[in-house]
């Protein structure tokens, strides 16, 4: 694909971000639809008894660290000078992942042959296997020993700031952004936030 289309490309997905980030959303919340409007700028968020599977608990996990990361970005940039008022929306490009502890015991067997004519042989052999560890949790069920548990990777950060329409204030927000999460600056989208009348 070529540079171009790629720009364009990158172009149009950042405006239609910025679209979906501006237009109002209604949430759902045990059965009962409410607006949640906060300066122009509405997020969907699920509601906390949606979902109660392994698989359900690891996407609200997954939600709870990508608004955690928007809100101290948020923070963060709001501090900086000519920033001014600044809204945050991050892309996860990828889950978490928990790595198990795995058990690897293995044997070697080593044997040598004499033949009658006085040539010898030598022969290793190796094996190993390979199992998950298990634990016992509270209930007494056996579940993976999770040794380390890995955050989710940003795939992408859009700003909507005060001070967005400044040439050396969006350098400024996207070497921020750029040095905390280690992302292209194709992957940042600095605009200038709409004004209230």
């Amino acid at each position: 694909m070529s540079e171009k289309k790629e720009k364009f490309i990158i172009f149009a997905l950042a405006g239609i971000l910025l679209l979906i980030v501006c237009l109002p959303v209604k949430k759902e919340e045990n059965g009962i639809l409410t607006k949640k409007k906060e300066a122009g700028y509405a997020r969907e968020t699920p509601a906390a008894d949606q979902s109660t599977t392994a698989d359900g608990e690891a996407v609200r996990e997954e939600t709870d660290y990508g608004r955690a990361l928007e809100k101290e970005l948020e923070e963060l940039l709001g501090c900086m000078e000519g920033v001014g008022q600044v809204k945050v929306m991050i892309t996860l490009q990828s889950g978490g992942e928990d790595i198990v502890e795995k058990d690897r015991p293995a044997s070697r067997m080593n044997s040598s042959e004499s033949d009658s004519v006085g040539g010898s042989r030598n022969t290793s052999e190796m094996e190993s296997e390979e199992s998950t560890v298990f634990i016992t949790d509270e209930q007494g069920r056996q579940i993976p020993y999770v040794r380390k548990k890995l955050k989710p990777t940003v795939g992408g950060v859009a700003v909507l700031a005060e001070g967005g329409g400044t040439e050396s204030v969006r350098v400024n927000i996207s070497e921020t952004i750029q040095a905390l999460f280690g992302i292209d600056a194709n992957k940042i989208k600095i605009a200038k936030m709409k004004t209230a009348k």
